[in-house]
């Protein structure tokens, strides 16, 4: 029986945020053929997900308050779902993600609960 894995792509808050940056097309092209050459390795790949903008709300408690939390070093920068066995096998999809290349770049995999 397979399960679901969301992969959450972290990078660090000190990174240049995605507004500041924009690679040229040559470097966008290379990118995104990087992502589709994970998606080709692993067909186990539902998902490829987007990336996220580094501004958002949050909402605690009835208060909206601008931004991801300001208590965190690192912010959620895009997902995947991927389908797999077990965390041995989604860790190996993991390992292998594009998003890795970004310094200081980390993904978290967490299963799916299948409400």
């Amino acid at each position: 029986m397979t399960k679901k894995f969301l992969f959450l792509y972290r990078t660090p808050m000190t990174q240049t945020p995605r507004e500041e940056y924009q690679p040229s097309p040559e470097e966008m092209q290379a990118m995104l053929a990087q992502w589709h050459q994970w998606k080709e390795n692993f067909p186990s790949i539902l998902d490829m997900g987007d990336g996220l903008l580094p501004t958002g709300h949050t909402v605690k408690a009835g208060v909206v308050t601008d931004g991801p939390s300001v208590e965190s070093k690192e912010i959620i920068s895009g997902y995947s779902i991927v389908e797999a066995s077990d965390y041995d096998a989604a860790l190996v999809v993991a390992k292998a993600c594009p998003a890795l290349l970004a310094p200081g770049a980390s993904i978290e995999v967490r299963e799916l609960a299948g409400y």
